[in-house]
């Protein structure tokens, strides 16, 4: 006969855990009581199902239907959940559970007194979705006793389409997910269709190894290898290591234009790119880089995305620590390319003694000494014939250098907003090998002077809460710098230049002390005027905010002859932003005696946050090179998943766009970015060819 269910129910109240349903039914003689529409709650743990069977005798819950198991640390969702709590032991199958921004799926999750296993595990990015971004591993498994996390057979999945196998990765506990992917694909007139990634893989909590493979429907395979290093979340002790390097090569099977110098590049293309920094607990620092490239036009044609990292083909290398109140460095500079033009300094070691008083007094002196070896030939960005104009050497020319330098200097304070600072100073340079046929040579430059320098404020309790302005203040900052330097026009063309003048856009350094190379340094007398105007209010976020700037500045210099003395162009930049979310910009060069800027840059940007964003800008320059653009950007964000961007560049010398463009960016399943649109460009140095084209590119979201 069976036994009464509410008998039965009364007794399993008395041993089983709290359980409220809509309805209790006995089975087994009484043994097994099933509750349905169920929520239990038990001393660690809560559970919700459509029905939660409980064994008496065992103490084995069994959950089915709409599984919610919770505690303190772990949510899962699952379609059943068998738990054992006098063994501590939990069996669940089609599970879910995770938090922002990782979720998990699988087959099924087994959790014995703190170890884990799971089998047919997904680990997505945010929300699992059929798009989405995951990983699919056959099995996973942690063991709490040795804190060990060992993953077998992992796959990385974007939209469905399987990119790599890992057989087996282990690690050391839980930390974020041990592998970056980045992924890009579109279409090129020369390469073709394409696809670029970027794998790497940890191996250790500090390094990740891996790969470059891009596939171009016209130039073939690009590979090669890649790897990221950070040691800095280690315990402290030792050195702080921060490097990354990445390497690529493609016999290119595409169309080979003439690179900027009329060469055709060869088939066999590669390039090569680094970066290391490094730090010890005593203060010695490490810092180099490293880019080559087969020719000039590599990074243009298939990796895009480095050219700004990039800069010139070279390697640099420097280590600085401190020493004796100063600091000791020894740098590398070398060349990477057979094209580029580079002073090498194979090495310089240098000691630096900064501004420090004598003796605790008011006086205070400054120093440095520098041995090095340094060389330089004509190249393809240098050929002879302007090689010898710019070095003023008749060939390539190589030699080891010793440059000294002493000064002294004092601040008088004249009044409160009036300084006054004498300088003196001497630097002795020698060479063991001129150029043009010149052997040892020395070089000796004197400087006296003085800096003049004023600061006056004036500030105002005006508010305007529509533009943000809580307060104004003012500073001006005269400036008036003065050096005489003899010696300086001595031995010119006798002795190589490791630094010269590229631009005319900066003004050079006034103080003997801070010139690069003394060989170039031929002014007898230079004087620097300068005006620093600025305009600042209150900000809540910042403390400060800018308001308006005006700075302008301008050199006269007596150099070795009549053609090199005279007053400087006059350099202007001002800026305004009268409000947060606008900001108006103005950069000149105007040349000396008037007339039209050389240089001028003028912009104008609006920014509402997060909504929208656009700016214009007209670059105007009249000197060897001539240009006249007009250049426009802007982007809406549409909704969470849309944004409009757009892109105009009108030159308008050739009366025409040369570059237009406007595509959708759309974020798909939270995990990549799809980016389309059309666009036309004009290419001038191609006799003007103009071309029409369907963009589409494809980022891959961090995981």
């Amino acid at each position: 006969m069976a036994a009464d269910p509410a008998q039965v129910v009364a007794k399993l109240a008395e041993v089983m855990p709290n359980i409220v349903a809509d309805s209790f039914a006995p089975e087994e003689g009484g043994k097994v009581v099933v509750a349905t529409n169920a929520h239990l709650e038990s001393k660690d743990a809560t559970i919700d199902a459509k029905k939660i069977r409980f064994d008496y005798r065992s103490g084995i819950i069994v959950a089915e239907g709409n599984v919610v198991y919770a505690t303190k640390n772990l949510r899962i969702i699952g379609d059943r959940i068998e738990a054992d709590p006098r063994n501590d032991t939990i069996i669940a199958t089609n599970v879910r559970f995770g938090r922002a921004p990782l979720y998990f799926t699988a087959d099924t999750l087994k959790i014995v007194k703190g170890d884990r296993t799971m089998r047919g595990l997904r680990m997505w990015n945010s929300e699992p979705e059929q798009l989405g971004m995951h990983l699919k591993i056959a099995e996973a498994t942690y063991t709490e006793a040795d804190d060990r996390l060992r993953i077998r057979s992992v796959t990385p999945h974007v939209a469905g389409i399987p990119f790599f196998n890992l057989p087996y990765y282990a690690q050391d506990g839980y930390r974020d997910i041990p592998y970056d992917l980045y992924l890009n694909t579109g279409s090129e007139d020369r390469q073709g269709r394409y696809l670029r990634s970027t794998f790497l893989m940890r191996q250790s909590p500090s390094l990740w190894v891996g790969g470059l493979l891009d596939i171009y429907g016209k130039s073939g395979i690009l590979v090669g290898p890649a790897f990221r290093y950070n040691n800095s979340k280690q315990p402290e002790g030792g050195i702080v290591w921060k490097g990354k390097f990445e390497s690529g090569y493609i016999s290119d099977r595409g169309d080979l234009l003439t690179d900027v110098y009329g060469r055709t590049p060869d088939r066999q293309r590669a390039f090569l790119f680094g970066e290391v920094n490094g730090r010890t607990v005593d203060g010695v620092e490490f810092a180099g880089n490293i880019f080559g490239q087969s020719d000039p036009g590599f990074m243009r044609d298939f990796r895009p995305n480095l050219i700004r990292e990039t800069g010139n083909p070279q390697a640099n290398f420097e280590v600085s620590a401190p020493y004796a109140g100063g600091y000791l460095s020894a740098s590398l500079t070398a060349k990477t390319d057979n094209y580029q033009d580079i002073v090498q300094k194979l090495p310089e070691f240098r000691f630096d003694l900064p501004q420090q008083s004598i003796d605790g007094g008011d006086w205070n002196r400054r120093s440095f000494v520098s041995l090095g070896y340094f060389s330089e030939r004509p190249s393809a960005d240098l050929p002879l014939a302007n090689f010898q104009t710019a070095t003023l050497a008749s060939g390539a020319w190589s030699t080891a250098r010793l440059d000294t330098y002493f000064g002294v200097n004092r601040t008088f304070a004249l009044n409160d907003w009036l300084t006054f600072k004498p300088v003196a100073g001497v630097r002795a340079t020698g060479w063991s090998q001129g150029i043009n046929g010149n052997s040892t040579t020395a070089k000796v430059i004197a400087q006296t002077g003085f800096d003049l320098e004023g600061l006056v404020t004036g500030s105002w309790d005006l508010v305007a809460n529509k533009w943000g302005i809580d307060g104004m203040r003012h500073s001006v900052r005269p400036l008036l710098q003065y050096r005489v330097m003899p010696g300086a026009d001595r031995e010119i063309g006798t002795v190589p230049m490791t630094q010269r003048t590229v631009t005319a856009s900066a003004l050079e350094e006034v103080d003997l002390a801070d010139r690069l190379d003394p060989a170039s340094t031929t002014d007898r007398q230079v004087v620097r005027f300068g005006l620093r105007n600025t305009l600042e209010t209150r900000d809540a976020k910042f403390g400060t905010r800018e308001l308006a700037r005006a700075d302008l500045f301008a050199d006269w210099r007596e150099g070795p002859t009549a053609a090199d003395t005279g007053r400087s162009d006059l350099q202007c930049a001002i800026s305004l932003t009268p409000a947060p979310w606008v900001t108006l910009s103005s950069g000149l060069r105007l040349p000396n005696g008037g007339g039209a800027p050389l240089e001028s840059i003028q912009s104008i940007a609006f920014n509402s946050g997060d909504f929208w964003r656009t700016s214009v800008s007209w670059v105007e320059l009249r000197e060897i090179t001539q240009a006249r653009q007009l250049i426009w950007e802007g982007r809406v964000t549409l909704n969470s998943i849309y944004s409009l961007v757009a892109t105009l560049n009108y030159d308008a010398l050739a009366g025409q766009t040369t570059y237009e463009s406007i595509g959708i960016i759309q974020r798909i399943a939270n995990s990549w970015e799809l980016e389309y649109g059309v666009m036309q460009r004009l290419d001038p140095i191609n006799n003007g060819k103009s071309s029409l084209g369907f963009q589409l590119r494809a980022r891959l979201f961090k995981f």
